[in-house]
């Protein structure tokens, strides 16, 4: 009578486990598993959370384009390159918060890149926020000092 028993609750419980399983069987998914190989994979999973990597890709971008002040270029146009900078900044931060949201449902991947481009982002809107004021302070400055003579 146990044995019996036993096997109706086997029996129950693969019924229940049946539609998650699909129309295959473990031994097809098993089989399916060791097919393929490690590269599919890493493909399947590296693209997971694009939107991380777009956000981390506009993020350097501001950040590149503020570093050309370091290089001497950017002072030929620096108007040019800071606005370039803000638009990679104002791109960095809703895409990294769409990551991060993405994040949560792929088990925490791409979350923390999501995370620094979304600081790296504010940083630049900072820095060029900065860079706007002292360039009106700069013109406000010699338009005092001319107009005094």
């Amino acid at each position: 009578m146990n044995g019996a028993s036993a096997r109706t609750r086997d029996g129950q419980k693969r019924a229940n486990q049946a539609p998650h399983e699909g129309t295959r069987g473990a031994g097809t998914r098993d089989a399916g598993a060791q097919d393929a190989s490690p590269q599919d994979a890493e493909r399947t999973l590296a693209g997971r959370n694009r939107t991380a990597k777009v956000s981390g890709f506009f993020a350097l971008g501001g950040v590149a384009f503020l570093g050309n002040f370091a290089t001497g270029i950017a002072w030929i146009n620096p108007g040019v390159f800071i606005t370039l900078a803000a638009l990679s900044a104002l791109i960095a931060i809703p895409t990294g918060h769409v990551a991060r949201f993405r994040g949560r449902r792929l088990a925490g991947e791409g979350r923390g890149l999501a995370l620094a481009s979304i600081l790296t982002g504010w940083l630049v809107l900072l820095v060029c926020a900065l860079a706007i004021l002292a360039f009106v302070g700069l013109i406000a400055g010699l338009a005092i000092l001319s107009d005094g003579s």
